[in-house]
Order: structure tokens, then sequence, then C-alpha cells
């Protein structure tokens, strides 16, 4: 399968580009960052092996790319901490993030069925009011911003754990929304 190949069903968003994500042009490049290592104990690749009984391949964005996943950011400005960047950015950033998601959503490789928040913060500061508290996973349909257009609105939402090495969450709890998401795909 080529790059490309598949059409785009489930959108990551994170938070901002960490300064390796920025520097490398790669998604989730900290070391320190856990993602990778979710999206393998999820089960959510485990299609991708070289051959029969070979090692596993290192996944990556492009491979996750090839095979109908896409990446973007909720903010477009690099850095390490997240809390660094002040609120005036986030509402400064919110029409051009919806923006950015209708372009994916309307895109000539793209069957967008989810976006998936890798983090809560970034789901939470959608709405005009942030929401005080969200859980992780599929969240309610009838949960959604004022301000996002229908087509967005009729995507399935999910909240995933940050994986970064800085938040404090036990592996298990980590673990656990992303292996949902994996079930979810793997039934449709």
């Amino acid at each position: 399968m080529n790059l490309g190949d598949s059409s785009m069903h489930t959108l990551f968003i994170g938070h901002n580009p960490s300064n390796s994500t920025w520097e490398t042009g790669h998604y989730f490049a900290n070391p320190t960052n856990k993602f990778w290592k979710l999206i393998d104990d999820s089960g959510l690749l485990d299609s991708v092996q070289q051959g029969n009984g070979a090692e596993r391949v290192q996944i990556n964005d492009d491979m996750m790319v090839a095979n109908g996943f896409g990446f973007t950011d909720f903010i477009e400005m690099p850095g390490n901490d997240a809390n660094a960047i002040n609120m005036d950015d986030i509402l400064a950033n919110k029409e051009l993030f919806i923006k950015r998601i209708e372009n994916y959503a309307n895109g000539i490789n793209s069957q967008l069925k989810r976006i998936c928040f890798v983090g809560k913060k970034q789901w939470k500061q959608q709405f005009s009011q942030p929401l005080g508290k969200c859980e992780h996973g599929l969240q309610d349909s009838d949960l959604r911003p004022l301000h996002w257009p229908k087509q967005i609105n009729n995507l399935d939402i999910w909240v995933l754990p940050s994986p970064s090495g800085r938040a404090v969450i036990s592996n298990d709890e980590r673990l656990k929304p992303y292996s949902m998401l994996s079930e979810a795909l793997n039934a449709e």
C-alpha cells in the first residue's frame, strides 16, 4: 500500500506540536511521548507486520496515514509546554482550527468518521465556556461546540489520554480508551 492509498477515516488532534515534532516533521516525535506505544499496544495497527513471523515494524505517522489516519494540532505553535500557550492564542486559533478540520473532512481522499483529541485540554477548549470536566473515550453525540458546522458535528468525537510523559495517569488507564477506539475501528 502506498501513502495516501487509504481514505482518511480518523483524525488525531494534538494540542500543539512538540519541538521534536516541529524539527523532524513527524507527529509525536518526542522520545518521552508514549503515543506510538499506545497505538501498538491497543492493536490499532495489528495488521502492520513485515511478512510472516517477522519483527514488528516501527509504527510512525507515515504508516498511519497510509492506513487512513490523519494528524493535526489544535494550535500550530511549537513548544514542549502546552500550559505556556495563553487563552488569547487559544481563542485566536479556534476558527483556524475549524477551517482546517473542514478541509480535512472535505478533502479528496477523506471519508472522515471520527476526530480523536489526544488529550482533554484541546477538546474542552472548543466550547465557548470551556468544559470543566470530560471523560476519556467516545463523547456523547449531543455534546458539541455551538460554532462547529454540521458536517463536523456529525462525526464521532473521541477523547484519548495524553501520551505525554508528563501526564499523571497509570499505563492501564491510559491504554484503555485507545483499546476501545481500536475495538470500534475493528467492528466497522
